[in-house]
């Protein structure tokens, strides 16, 4: 019981140091205490020590053949050493003992990626999303392998799924650049005041001027942000292709959308622009043309 308290416990306090004493101390006492081997295997990992690491999570291994979780660490200490086929075996020694094995299919996923095995990627990070749904790294990736198999659609698809789950974070902004370069602009990102952040696009309903909830809901953010900062002042651009009175009703309702409920939120920190036209835009070397968009930009004084 002692070593399944304490060994967590050293890993959440980062007392990586103290936590090797004590399980040498205790592995020397009991040397058939798979789970003393186990963490100190886990500690030097932790130290970045993985030629030290490895022999105490093979000890382990050896003591419990049927831990799929000591498989699995194995494969990140050969990792860690650089050694990608010795990983990539670990990891299927782990699933073998448990296909259900939600890190071990992650990880080997990821070893598909940078081969560029792009079938056996997805095949991967769907297991973890059976058994995880919302688990970022697969969701993510699991875009990553479909670009890979140049499958658009799908790509696109699964980019908005992992947006719809995790908006904020620089995986956010890159998948949103992603979306951006594909094409598809339900996500933009944008410096508001000094922070860079994702934001949903946002949507009028089908021939009219008023804003559907989904975007009224995400401008709560935009106005929680002003809140925060009384000095932070947003310039509201919006475009209608070809219709220029749309484009000024579209910049009045985003404003009202914004104030609304905030009312130390003064209207003067919202300055309006209205074309009736595209807006032109570039990322990354491509040019785009947006019929449709509302822009924030901070304005700086």
């Amino acid at each position: 019981m002692y070593s399944q308290v304490m060994g967590p416990y050293y890993l959440k306090q980062q007392e990586y140091s103290e936590g090797i004493e004590a399980f040498t101390t205790r592995l020397k006492e009991n040397p058939q205490d798979h789970v003393a081997a186990f963490y100190i295997g886990r500690y030097h990992l932790a130290l970045n020590k993985p030629d030290k690491a490895l022999p105490y999570l093979q000890k382990a291994a050896a003591m419990a053949p049927d831990n799929a979780d000591y498989r699995f660490w194995i494969g990140v200490a050969h990792w860690a050493k650089l050694d990608f086929a010795e990983e990539r075996k670990a990891y299927k020694a782990a699933l073998k003992l448990d296909p259900d094995h939600i890190s071990a299919n992650l990880y080997l996923g990821h070893g598909y990626v940078d081969e560029g095995q792009w079938a056996k990627a997805l095949a991967r990070y769907d297991k973890v999303i059976e058994l995880d749904p919302y688990n970022p790294e697969a969701l993510y990736n699991r875009s990553v392998a479909l670009e890979g198999l140049g499958k658009k659609a799908e790509e696109i698809a699964a980019l908005k799924k992992f947006l719809e789950y995790y908006p904020d974070g620089s995986l956010a902004m890159r998948a949103a650049t992603r979306l951006n370069l594909l094409g598809d602009f339900t996500y933009r990102n944008a410096i508001i005041g000094k922070r860079n952040v994702t934001i949903k696009s946002v949507v009028f309903k089908p021939g009219t001027d008023e804003l559907v909830y989904e975007s009224k809901e995400s401008l709560q953010v935009v106005s929680a942000m002003m809140e925060v900062n009384d000095k932070l002042a947003l310039h509201i651009v919006a475009y209608k292709d070809g219709d220029v009175a749309a484009a000024k009703a579209r910049a009045h309702n985003v404003r009202n959308a914004l104030l609304a409920g905030h009312p130390g939120i003064s209207p003067s920190r919202l300055p309006l622009s209205w074309f009736g036209s595209a807006e032109p835009y570039e990322l990354e070397g491509k040019s785009f043309s947006i019929k449709d968009s509302v822009q924030f930009i901070t304005v700086t004084k």
